[in-house]
């Protein structure tokens, strides 16, 4: 049943870029479209990073890390000052692996 599964999807994702790429087909999507694709990658990167910083425990609650907390908050502030991309993924990962480095955030606070 899984492979039955995957196998599907592969084929449902090939044949949406093949409907966007392919020369044999005439498909152009719509500014709305366009609009609607331009937030793609962020709803993306959002269901990747949620999952990893905040977690859930049935019985004990919500969950996070502070250092992943942390370096997502870092990589916020590089975002919005608009650096360019390849910056804010380094300077993100930077700041990682140097709390990491330190021992974490928790150590580095006073309290």
């Amino acid at each position: 049943m899984s492979w039955l599964m995957i196998g599907l999807l592969a084929l449902i994702t090939f044949f949406n870029r093949f409907a966007f790429f392919s020369r044999l087909t005439r498909y152009q999507p719509g500014a709305e479209m366009g609009a609607f694709l331009g937030f793609s990658a962020q709803s993306v990167l959002t269901a990747i990073w949620l999952p990893i910083v905040f977690s859930y425990e049935p019985g004990i609650g919500l969950d996070w890390d502070p250092d992943y907390l942390t370096a997502t908050l870092w990589v916020m502030l590089l975002t919005l000052l608009r650096l360019p991309t390849l910056v804010v993924v380094v300077g993100g990962m930077g700041g990682f692996f140097l709390l990491r480095w330190l021992g974490g955030i928790a150590e580095l606070l006073p309290w």
